[in-house]
């Protein structure tokens, strides 16, 4: 979710906020409507960017960011797992590589600690598959997580997933 709220530059150096709040994505059609209610036109033709709100952490948002960037970007998000968001923003990857990055990430799902994801990976890759039933209950998760978090990227999610970055 990415609500700016657009205000008119002209009406504001005048001393008057005269703004919309707008839901991203949105049409073209819907970004000219609310244009034209803020009286941009061509008298005030400049806007700028007062507020904005999400729920995606690490999301900000300049008061002069490209609103056509911005709506492809809300766009662009709105197919992704916001967790997958919110932890490549936390690695540092830039906006334009969001979604090329995503198909790099792992997510192991209901992880409280990295024992817990230990535990994923090792089931989900079939790490114990050759080793004896009888043998598999001595293995040190505990001691595997760590050092899996030592050598990686781990997030760990609001919602108890971890996300892990392969870069």
């Amino acid at each position: 979710m990415l609500n700016i709220y657009l205000t008119n530059l002209g009406k504001y150096n005048e001393g008057q906020l005269v703004g919309e709040w707008v839901e991203l994505p949105a049409t073209e059609e819907e970004l000219e409507a609310v244009k034209k209610r803020i009286g941009i036109n061509e008298q005030y033709e400049e806007w700028f960017i007062t507020d904005y709100e999400t729920d995606i952490s690490g999301l900000e948002v300049s008061e002069y960011s490209n609103l056509e960037e911005l709506n492809e970007l809300a766009e662009t998000l709105e197919n992704l797992d916001s967790d997958i968001i919110e932890a490549l923003l936390y690695f540092g990857i830039e906006f334009d590589e969001i979604v090329e990055k995503a198909e790099e990430c792992m997510v192991y799902s209901d992880c409280k600690d990295m024992s817990d994801v230990a535990m994923a990976y090792a089931e989900e890759t079939g790490l114990l598959n050759s080793i004896p039933e009888n043998l598999r209950y001595y293995f040190d998760f505990e001691a595997f997580g760590r050092d899996m978090e030592i050598e990686g990227n781990f997030y760990f999610a609001k919602s108890g997933d971890c996300i892990q970055f392969i870069a």
